[in-house]
């Protein structure tokens, strides 16, 4: 009886997680599309970008959900889509934690989100990954090569 139990509720979950892979996108492009078919779709949704290679399609000064993104990176791992980093530089931490706020109030139009407070920042999380566990995206404040960013993050998945 137990063992039955156990296989009903391990099919459930696989049947979840393979359900959950379909729909997480960032803008149209679906998380875990094949690179050839990303690549047209990212240029389709944002141009040509600044830099091309196997393993990640970075564009500089792209527009996304109205907000001016100074550099953004798609990454592949085995050959598909599984994250996208979007950054904003600010002069300072709180300029980058303003930036936070607002990424917030703008994504959270469209998403629940999670807010959880650290190091002085806020930082939040919302939609579903594509596992069905866990978040699609976060929001937060982070210094990365010396300078300030307000970071909008899907995945790694």
């Amino acid at each position: 009886m137990l063992s039955r139990l156990f296989i009903l509720i391990l099919s459930c979950f696989f049947f979840m997680n393979t359900q959950a892979d379909n729909g997480a996108k960032v803008a149209t492009v679906g998380i875990g599309t094949k690179y050839q078919q990303a690549l047209k779709d990212i240029k389709a949704e944002f141009g040509e970008p600044t830099t091309i290679d196997q393993q990640a399609i970075e564009f500089k000064n792209m527009t996304y959900h109205n907000f001016k993104f100074d550099l953004v990176i798609f990454k592949f791992k085995n050959d598909k889509l599984n994250e996208a980093r979007f950054f904003m530089r600010a002069k300072n931490k709180i300029g980058a934690d303003k930036k936070v706020e607002a990424l917030s109030k703008e994504l959270g139009k469209k998403h629940p989100l999670s807010e959880d407070y650290e190091d002085g920042s806020y930082f939040y999380k919302g939609g579903l990954s594509p596992k069905g566990i866990g978040h699609l995206f976060t929001i937060s404040t982070a210094k990365r090569q010396g300078v300030w960013n307000a970071e909008l993050t899907y995945g790694p998945f």
